[in-house]
């Protein structure tokens, strides 16, 4: 009888558990510091937007030198990041990358947002928030 009970008990918990887990809402960060993987930041996108939908929350954090390819004359990273844009997701470049780069924010692709704190930091403010960090 005890064993029956739990074994109800638990499976009442497993139900429970998948139920307030399907009605929570996906949310990704996205980090990358490494120019050479915008491509691959570009295909994420992509593949987490045909594979979860457009329900799914997506910011990217960008720091590091990668914030010298962002800039407006650089043809092949606008039509990255447009892409990019256009699937609903939030780009957001470390303040302290553009400052240690001298970059200024009338050098960026439009629809860029300068981070107001560090990108580290604004990465373990969204990780409290429940976003799933993935490093490229």
């Amino acid at each position: 009888m005890i064993k029956t009970l739990k074994h109800t008990l638990l499976a009442l918990l497993f139900v429970y558990s998948c139920v307030t887990l399907a009605d929570e809402e996906t949310k990704v960060v996205l980090h990358i510091n490494d120019s050479f993987k915008l491509t691959h930041l570009q295909n994420s996108v992509k593949n987490i937007r045909a594979e979860l939908g457009d329900d799914v929350k997506i910011k990217i954090i960008i720091n590091g030198k990668v914030v010298q390819g962002l800039l407006k004359n650089n043809e092949t990273n606008t039509k990255i990041v447009n892409f990019i844009l256009k699937k609903n997701v939030d780009i957001g470049l470390c303040h302290n990358a553009l400052r240690n780069n001298s970059v200024s924010s009338d050098m960026l692709i439009e629809g860029l947002d300068v981070l107001p704190t560090d990108g580290n930091v604004t990465i373990i403010k969204l990780q409290k928030q429940g976003y799933i960090y993935i490093k490229l």
